[in-house]
């Protein structure tokens, strides 16, 4: 395999970090500037390739001046999507393929972006804290039927590598509203595309209650700022009272909810036998709050969670509730800000509260430098914690609403084709 390449984003600092073998070499690859009042940041990045093109696309809060000048009253100009070239190890010819609104904020800008199976770049934003504030601030998107039109925010969006919209559009073919692959979205951390299917899956954080994980389908409405949590736990609830767009969106319930907010970040599908063939093509979502890692069996028509027992009403009550543990992976990881699955094919977990990168190996094959995994002898399930040493010590001293790292484990070979993942309080 060669060496084990990483990218890195520091959140208040603007910069890309390269890891080569679970150490930070020379220079940062790049240095933008960036607003950094809670959850405006460099938020996320991904990477692919194209013949001999080596591509890394950036999703920060820009602001002109220095780092963190917003925290001095200075406005962001904006949420931008860039995309950079990778030549010799530098990051040249920048191209911006979206500019999205900062304002009002600091929170919910999103920013996990993804590539998808088809090879198209998909963009979460949250309202960026422009729910229940003026009225130019509250839009169709955010499910306000006499609200202003759709400007970006409240969404995932799909645009192709170099910034076009992609086909016709699904909920309509105005700009931005053709951009939008699915809407009503509060504030998003982690993408995923199943490997079997193709289907997109998502996390989402509620206000202190009712985190989700989703099934996106085209057009899928999230309902936010109608609606968050399971449409069951709201009184007179109906689906018609959202925004439709002339019927070309849905409302889909969750997945699964937490009653009492976990703060649900990366989500992955660990295409790989590297912790035993019953685990290839599951799901993977990490948490801030409590540090945990939980995996999910999927149905037979990979639609739905396998949840049994206590979990079947598909609502985690609190975070020792009855049946928690056939859902836990890993726990005491501090806050996981991102998960990936690497080259290698083992997980690989980025700790807010730890300040470290970990990588989950099974006990029979653990280094020194490596975090274990155990089997659970209640339920056959690997359950990894960090009593290790980690493969490398990131810096995450700061205020935790305002630090934040995310990785993209990489072979030698060029970068792989995967998300990172913004800092997720609120």
């Amino acid at each position: 395999m060669g060496n084990l390449v990483s990218l890195m984003l520091e959140k208040d600092k603007g910069t890309l970090q390269r890891i080569v073998n679970g150490k930070m070499t020379g220079q940062p690859l790049l240095d933008v500037s960036v607003a950094n009042s809670v959850e405006r940041c460099m938020c996320g990045i991904a990477v692919s390739k194209e013949g001999a093109h080596q591509y890394v696309f950036l999703y920060y809060t820009e602001i002109n001046g220095a780092d963190g000048g917003d925290r001095q009253g200075k406005e962001p100009s904006g949420n931008k999507l860039y995309r950079y070239e990778l030549i010799n190890n530098k990051l040249v010819d920048p191209k911006l393929l979206l500019d999205l609104p900062a304002y009002p904020g600091p929170r919910h800008n999103g920013g996990a972006i993804t590539i998808g199976p088809d090879g198209n770049l998909y963009i979460p934003i949250g309202d960026v804290d422009g729910s229940f504030k003026e009225s130019d601030t509250e839009t169709k998107t955010q499910n306000y039927v006499d609200g202003v039109d759709p400007d970006g925010r409240s969404g995932i969006l799909r645009i192709t590598q170099s910034g076009q919209p992609v086909g016709e559009g699904i909920l309509g073919n105005e700009m931005p509203l053709r951009l939008y692959f699915a809407y009503g979205i509060r504030n998003s951390f982690g993408l995923g595309f199943d490997p079997v299917t193709g289907k997109l899956w998502e996390t989402e954080n509620g206000p202190g209650e009712g985190d989700e994980i989703n099934l996106v389908e085209p057009g899928f409405n999230s309902g936010w700022q109608q609606i968050h949590g399971l449409s069951s736990s709201v009184r007179d609830f109906s689906p018609s009272s959202l925004e439709s767009f002339n019927g070309k969106g849905h409302y889909r319930d969750p997945e699964l909810v937490w009653q009492n907010t976990a703060g649900p970040t990366a989500l992955v599908f660990l295409n790989s036998d590297k912790y035993g063939p019953q685990y290839r093509n599951d799901m993977f979502v990490g948490d801030v709050h409590n540090g945990r890692i939980y995996h999910f069996d999927l149905n037979q028509e990979r639609t739905h969670l396998v949840l049994d027992g206590p979990l079947s009403s598909k609502l985690i009550k609190n975070a020792n509730m009855d049946g928690i543990d056939q859902i836990l992976f890993g726990d005491e990881f501090g806050g996981i800000t991102d998960l990936k699955v690497g080259p290698d094919g083992y997980l690989y977990i980025v700790s807010i509260g730890l300040g470290k990168i970990f990588k989950i190996v099974p006990s029979s094959s653990l280094s020194s430098t490596e975090t274990t995994s155990k089997q659970n002898s209640n339920n056959n399930n690997v359950v990894a914690k960090p009593d290790q040493a980690s493969a490398g010590n990131i810096s995450a001293t700061a205020n935790d609403n305002n630090k934040k790292s995310s990785t993209i484990p990489q072979t030698n070979k060029g970068p792989s084709t995967t998300n990172s993942v913004g800092n997720p309080f609120g």
